[in-house]
């Protein structure tokens, strides 16, 4: 609140904040010249003439608050506007504040220039008024530039959101929209992504991962299609063992690296394939742990003429046997170690044996022969 003062001293200090004020372009000249020794503004960041402009009517409006005077009506906005400005010419808010907060040093050593030695005691007395007006106007300013920070995330996450769902609806993605994207995510047209899709379920922990990649500046977003929740980042780790940690525990499909913009469509599909036909899985699958679902699944149309054919043999077998046959098959499959498959179920090498030659004579497929494991393994994908 400012301090009172008797007429002389009011009088004195209206007198000396009029020197000032008929001196205005020295104080902007002086503002100015400091003001590009920060970061974005020595790089041209704000127009020459946009600082000076700002600066002639911010010493206006100061200068009137320290004097006491009514501030006109055209002076009121001058630090929301530049806070929206400078949000929007994308000034980081601790340059911005620095900047401002050397209002007060160029109005101070603007006021002890042009002051009397007998000023002394009065400057000392209104020092306080003086840096209560900057730091208002000051906070105005930085009220105004996290609002418009907050309005401009707002539209650029949509921009993105927009652009994103364009890109993944389409099979041929459109160049200029690439292009579009590739500013609105800030990453190269042609950079190496790691694109991701989960349930809508299992959301959350994708975005929790997302969260984790981007702390360190990495782009990423994520995205909802309906069915699955997207997360596309930039990459440079390869695939394997860096993408399970990146994305460890969370359970979601990962599709082939896409080497530019343009392949996230395909990449992505093949990731919502893989959530699709791997239900329940605990963590990343990729292309290589989920190839045999995936190929079952492409198989729709012809799924139960293949069941039929390769493992009809099998309708007259009692269902125990059965069953018993066809653990000693996927165990074999994936082991292909008969001493392996015993110590899983428990029973003897020549109990396995038994079953895989019985298996053969049912149905008419060697699965110790690779070519024959793959035509069963497919069709014990789709078998109901």
């Amino acid at each position: 609140m400012p301090q009172q003062f008797d007429g002389a001293a009011n009088g004195r200090w209206t007198t000396l904040v009029g020197r000032l004020r008929a001196d205005a372009d020295a104080l902007v000249t002086e503002f100015v010249g400091r003001v590009r020794a920060i970061g974005p503004y020595g790089r041209g960041v704000v127009p020459h003439e946009v600082l000076e402009a700002d600066a002639d009517r911010t010493f206006d409006y100061l200068l009137r608050r320290v004097a006491g005077q009514p501030v006109p009506e055209r002076l009121l906005d001058i630090g929301p506007s530049i806070g929206r400005d400078r949000a929007r010419r994308g000034v980081p808010l601790n340059d911005l504040l620095t900047a401002v907060r050397l209002d007060f040093r160029v109005l101070w050593a603007g006021l002890r220039e042009r002051a009397e030695p007998a000023d002394e005691p009065l400057l000392v007395s209104r020092v306080e008024d003086v840096w209560s007006a900057v730091e208002d106007y000051s906070t105005q300013i930085q009220v105004s530039y996290q609002a418009e920070a907050a309005l401009l995330g707002r539209e650029r996450q949509g921009e993105r959101t927009m652009l994103v769902a364009s890109l993944l609806a389409g099979g041929d993605p459109d160049p200029d929209e690439v292009e579009r994207l590739a500013v609105a995510l800030d990453v190269a047209v042609d950079a190496a992504l790691l694109v991701a899709a989960a349930s809508a379920a299992a959301g959350p922990a994708l975005r929790r991962a997302a969260d984790g990649l981007g702390a360190g500046g990495r782009m990423v977003h994520v995205q909802s299609t309906g069915r699955h929740v997207v997360l596309i980042a930039r990459w440079e780790g390869g695939t394997g063992a860096p993408v399970r940690a990146a994305l460890a525990g969370v359970p979601c499909g990962v599709g082939p690296l896409a080497r530019g913009l343009a392949h996230v469509p395909r990449s992505a599909r093949i990731a919502g394939e893989i959530v699709d036909v791997c239900p329940g899985v605990d963590g990343p699958r990729e292309l290589a742990d989920a190839w045999l679902p995936l190929a079952a699944a492409r198989m729709a149309d012809t799924a139960a003429d293949l069941v039929e054919v390769e493992l009809a043999g099998l309708a007259a077998v009692p269902p125990r046997e059965r069953e018993r046959l066809l653990a000693a098959v996927r165990a074999y499959a994936t082991t292909g170690s008969v001493a392996r498959v015993a110590a899983r179920l428990y029973c003897h090498r020549n109990t396995v044996l038994n079953r895989l030659r019985k298996f053969a004579e049912l149905t008419g497929r060697d699965v110790t022969v690779p070519a024959d494991a793959a035509v069963v393994l497919l069709a014990l994908e789709r078998l109901p």
